[in-house]
């Protein structure tokens, strides 16, 4: 009722909904014969929403490779590592690392990303297309200004790490131009 309330008026949408939206991503795995994905257009839609509405913040509407906020350029950095470990795997892969280390990714980005950093250099050399992840890993990490990941991320900025993962993923499936 809250929920619908909130959009017939235009006033900030419950509070509860943003950490809902959080927890299912959090607790929920990927299901790929069911069509069951944990990051998916409609909870994305409504984090965004949330974000806007309820935190006054700016959430672009597609991979915006100029958006140097830490916790979005964390989520795209997570989906390259992904990307890697998929191409090195050749597709064929039981769990990946969104399955092992999302949540905690998410909400503890300093305990998990030194892992992943390590990881990743055995799926660059094993990859058919590492060169490419390299490229845009680095292109990543040098906008992070060579700081350290943050020890814990806030609600709204775990809503950013799954919009900018969101992102990045699905930038891998456009057609780029070549110039």
């Amino acid at each position: 009722g809250m929920v619908m309330r909130a959009l017939l008026t235009g006033s900030k949408y419950p509070e509860s909904l943003l950490s809902a939206c959080i927890g299912r991503i959090r607790a929920e795995q990927d299901n790929p014969d069911k069509r069951i994905y944990k990051i998916n257009y409609r909870r994305m839609s409504l984090i965004k929403g949330c974000l806007i509405r309820n935190h006054s913040k700016e959430v672009p509407v597609s991979l915006d490779k100029t958006k140097t906020d830490v916790s979005y350029l964390l989520g795209r950095l997570f989906a390259i590592f992904e990307k890697a470990q998929e191409d090195a795997a050749g597709g064929k892969l039981n769990s990946t690392i969104k399955d092992r280390y999302f949540g905690s990714a998410m909400a503890t980005p300093r305990a998990v990303f030194p892992i992943l950093f390590r990881l990743n250099q055995h799926h660059v050399k094993k990859g058919e297309y590492g060169g490419i992840r390299k490229r845009e890993i680095a292109e990543v990490v040098e906008m992070l200004k060579a700081e350290k990941p943050p020890a814990h991320l806030a609600l709204e900025d775990q809503g950013l790490f799954a919009i900018g993962y969101y992102h990045q993923r699905n930038d891998f499936f456009k057609s780029h131009d070549k110039k």
